[in-house]
């Protein structure tokens, strides 16, 4: 017992002075928890602007997040490759560091559909900044990734719609030309054809320039940002490493080596 009370208390102090700052470098951790906002923009205008994503939403924007250019943007806003002491030029550079930057930075789906950006620095405030800094990129990338396949869209049915009018036109000189022939002829077959196809045309007509106005509000709209529940703040206390696990781990381990040891002189002196 004496031997046990005496080892744990070494075993525990060296433990905790070893993973003091002086040996370990202490990390600070800030989190920023956000809702992922509904990206369709009718459906935020008929939910006056307060719409949330669904689950395949909320992975779409996690992967944003995991994204390279998420990664290229903080490499290059604060200078991560000198700052991780990562040479770009050599073979496998860019690797290492992404893989350095995915050991700080983490992103989670809670329990609750929210999502968590956590990160890892040893100075706080540029943990707090760094987390808060991946939220309004992360919109920005979204908004930059979602804006072609947007214009494309509006484009296509700018051009369906004037194609459309083109026609109806046609159609309606066709039907002047075809009314100044006949005349009083009222009951020209052909003319009576005409005009019931314009009517038709004039209905699809109708319908196509809705869908242009909905589809150009929709891409003269900004994307929705996201919901930022708590913004990161600068941690008081480090989170990393673990002084009181990594000394209460070493001290059990301690007492289960010492039991193991006395175990085995006992059963060594038995078979003496």
């Amino acid at each position: 017992m004496k031997t046990l009370a005496i080892g744990v208390v070494v075993t525990g102090t060296l433990t905790w002075l070893v993973t003091t700052s002086v040996f370990i470098t202490p990390l600070y951790r800030s989190e920023a928890l956000i809702y992922v906002p509904l990206t369709i923009p009718s459906k935020q205008i008929e939910q006056q602007g307060i719409g949330f994503a669904s689950d395949i939403e909320i992975d779409g924007h996690i992967q944003i997040f995991q994204s390279g250019r998420m990664r290229d943007s903080l490499i290059s806003r604060y200078n991560l490759a000198e700052k991780f002491g990562i040479d770009m030029s050599e073979t496998g550079g860019l690797s290492r560091l992404y893989e350095k930057i995915d050991s700080r930075i983490k992103y989670e789906k809670t329990k609750f559909s929210s999502v968590s950006v956590t990160v890892l620095d040893p100075d706080p405030e540029k943990a707090a900044e760094m987390a808060n800094a991946i939220v309004k990129l992360g919109d920005i990338i979204k908004e930059d990734i979602l804006y072609e396949n947007r214009r494309k869209a509006f484009m296509q049915a700018q051009l369906h719609y004037e194609n459309k009018l083109y026609s109806v036109e046609e159609l309606e000189s066709q039907i002047d030309s075809l009314e100044t022939v006949t005349g009083e002829n009222k009951n020209n077959s052909e003319l009576t054809r005409l005009k019931s196809e314009y009517a038709i045309e004039m209905r699809e007509l109708a319908s196509r320039k809705n869908h242009l106005e909905t589809v150009e509000r929709d891409f003269k709209t900004e994307l929705p940002q996201a919901y930022v529940i708590s913004e990161a703040i600068p941690a008081a206390t480090p989170a990393w490493p673990r002084r009181k696990l990594i000394a209460a781990a070493s001290v059990i381990a301690y007492a289960f080596l010492l039991l193991v040891f006395e175990i085995v002189k006992q059963d060594v002196k038995s078979e003496k």
